[in-house]
């Protein structure tokens, strides 16, 4: 998997420069643990578990709180499928040899609950995974990540209500823009400010603020405004392979504006993402992709896939698309409403249909890509080999 992932990395750097100057991390080792008095690289969580436990596989901790208060670099953190009410906020940090993992074991089967809480779980750490959980509050953010090199990945964040105001929400928010380096992967981000009334443009889905990292493979529906959103200081981001439907204001904006002021939003690499039926009220723009601000001659729109939104991809500085489809993905079972079967049918248009430049490694389900082909658009790679959890790459 390490060869596949140098290997796109590599026709990336012949083709767009320095778009993946920073590559997608490689996959990690785990090292049995053993008591608190050694040093420790896996820890356990679970339900039934107790905090003035020691947090090993026999004797694991209650909270997922109490096992982030003692992670360190290179920890493992297993979390068992339950039920988790609280908020967490995580302050450590891993390096680039040794991050630090919040795995839950079964993909969604860890469920964080945040009552009374502006976000559900706040990261601050550099160098931290967080991975397959079930994320849902009553506050303005489900993920809150201010750290650096961060991977924020398979994870179901939904049902957030946000509010509207300037500091807005969303789903998944890299909001520090002097981080770098943070990838949101293989997310299912929907109902991001299902309770609002009215036109607001600041409750996102996927918010990102900061140089560098890649946004692919989520599914995000009914986010109250745009589906995935470029703000602020965000330069040579890969964006690939999404699928963003039915949100209220648009599909994908690219920009850059307010603080920290004088950044360009350059170097984009927006490719093999399918935007359908935007927006889901009658007051939103309904652009498939569109660029604000202030942005780059050299972002690259690549082989995306657009289909029965209000307006297609509207871009700036004489930038144009190459390769768009417009066309109907023929979905197995495509519904608004996020209860339907969003695989490729056998006569979908987007099959085969992709670029090589910046398509991940993996699909929402972990299944391998081809590497050597052209893959498919959108989240789901057909006639992949068997899924995989936890991922690694």
């Amino acid at each position: 998997m390490r060869n596949r992932l140098m290997l796109i990395t590599a026709l990336l750097a012949l083709t767009f420069g320095t778009v993946l100057m920073t590559p997608l991390s490689s996959a990690r080792s785990e090292v049995a643990s053993g008591g608190l008095g050694s040093s420790i690289t896996t820890l356990y969580v679970s339900p039934a578990g107790n905090d003035a436990a020691n947090g090993s596989a026999s004797a694991p901790w209650a909270t997922i709180q109490r096992a982030a208060n003692a992670a360190g670099p290179g920890t493992i953190v297993h979390v068992a499928p339950g039920m988790y009410i609280q908020a967490i906020k995580t302050t450590s940090s891993g390096t680039s040899t040794a991050r630090i993992t919040f795995l839950s074991d079964t993909r969604w089967g860890a469920k964080v609950i945040a009552p009374i809480s502006d976000s559900a779980w706040e990261n601050r750490g550099d160098y931290i995974d967080i991975e397959g959980f079930d994320i849902t509050g009553d506050g303005r953010l489900g993920i809150l990540n201010l750290g650096s090199f961060v991977r924020i990945m398979g994870n179901h964040v939904h049902d957030i209500p946000a509010k509207c105001s300037q500091d807005g929400g969303g789903g998944i928010d890299n909001a520090n823009y002097n981080a770098s380096d943070d990838d949101v992967i293989g997310n299912l981000v929907h109902d991001i400010g299902a309770t609002l009334t009215g036109k607001c443009g600041t409750v996102q889905g996927i918010y990102h603020s900061n140089l560098r990292g890649h946004i692919m493979n989520n599914i995000v529906y009914r986010a109250w405004a745009y589906g995935i959103h470029l703000w602020h200081a965000p330069k040579n981001v890969v964006i690939a392979n999404n699928l963003v439907y039915q949100n209220g204001e648009a599909g994908i904006l690219i920009g850059a504006g307010d603080a920290p002021g004088g950044v360009v939003a350059s170097g984009m690499v927006v490719v093999n993402n399918m935007i359908l039926s935007n927006p889901a009220t009658t007051s939103g723009n309904g652009q498939a992709i569109v660029e604000s601000g202030l942005t780059g001659t050299d972002n690259k729109y690549i082989n995306n896939l657009i289909w029965n939104n209000k307006q297609g991809i509207v871009l700036q500085n004489g930038v144009v698309a190459v390769g768009m489809i417009n066309a109907d993905p023929r979905l197995v079972d495509y519904r608004a409403d996020g209860r339907g079967e969003y695989h490729l049918s056998a006569s979908s248009p987007a099959i085969g249909a992709g670029s090589l430049a910046g398509v991940p490694p993996i699909d929402f389900d972990g299944r391998i890509r081809p590497s050597t082909k052209r893959p498919d658009v959108g989240p789901y790679q057909s006639g992949a080999a068997q899924p995989g959890w936890p991922w690694t790459f």
